[in-house]
């Protein structure tokens, strides 16, 4: 029974410092719909984690063709600022922008990208580094 405890013991530690270490990035909300006269709005980040890290954000319209989904680069809607630094237990606020000038007809519909950029400084030979990926969807429409 002792040699039981000890390992639940050991699990415990190991799992402890597995999750101090993992990133913990927060995104609201995790959609936008506007509607029409609506060409802007705001998303949240929050950085939970201890340390600091960098974040890309982009814009892709989101169509499905042949019944696949598919993400391509747009000039159409554009997010500020596409890349920032959070502080450890800080927020930002991404603004997102449609810049076009055609109104919308019908439904226009979009992904927001928000990627946890790795930090080169923490590269460890044989390890792998899982960032975090937000795909939020953005729709326009009449």
């Amino acid at each position: 029974m002792t040699y039981l405890r000890l390992i639940a013991a050991s699990l415990a530690v190991c799992l402890s410092a597995v999750i101090a270490n993992a990133a913990a990035l927060r995104v609201s909300p995790i959609g936008l719909d506007l509607k029409m006269g609506s060409a802007a709005s705001t998303v949240r980040l929050w950085n939970d984690a201890r340390t600091a890290t960098s974040v890309q954000v982009r814009v892709f319209r989101w169509t499905k063709v042949n019944g696949k989904e598919r993400l391509d680069p747009t000039q159409d809607v554009v997010a500020s600022p596409p890349i920032t630094k959070l502080a450890p237990g800080t927020e930002n606020l991404i603004r997102v922008v449609r810049v076009s000038k055609t109104p919308v007809s019908g439904t226009e519909a979009y992904r927001l990208v928000i990627d946890e950029l790795p930090d080169p400084s923490k590269k460890v030979p044989g390890q792998v580094n899982v960032m975090i990926r937000h795909s939020i969807p953005v729709r326009f429409s009449e």
